[in-house]
């Protein structure tokens, strides 16, 4: 299922059900994935400021796949940069 998000306080509230639908408390779900639980309770809460990398960390553990759209009609030089970067699928 795919979910377009536009603000962190959305991201949060859905890794917050997607944790919740685990049977995962926040305490729990911080531990596995390396974060606290004041992590975990800023993060739900859209905190702005939370950090990137921890989000990303959270969310595989979850087993939510982030993925972006990039701009249309890219120049051909930067699409083949871009599969370059850790050979990214890029179509």
């Amino acid at each position: 299922m795919q979910v377009k998000i536009r603000n962190i306080k959305q991201l949060g509230a859905v890794s917050k059900l997607v944790r919740q639908s685990q049977s995962l408390d926040q305490e729990t779900a911080g531990l596995l994935s390396g974060n606290g639980l004041t992590f975990m309770s800023q993060f739900e809460n859209g905190k702005e400021t939370v950090e990137i990398g921890r989000v990303l960390t959270l969310l595989e553990q979850l087993g939510i796949e982030l993925e972006i759209n990039l701009p249309p009609n890219l120049p051909e030089k930067t699409i083949d940069k871009l599969k370059a970067l850790h050979n990214m699928d890029v179509g």
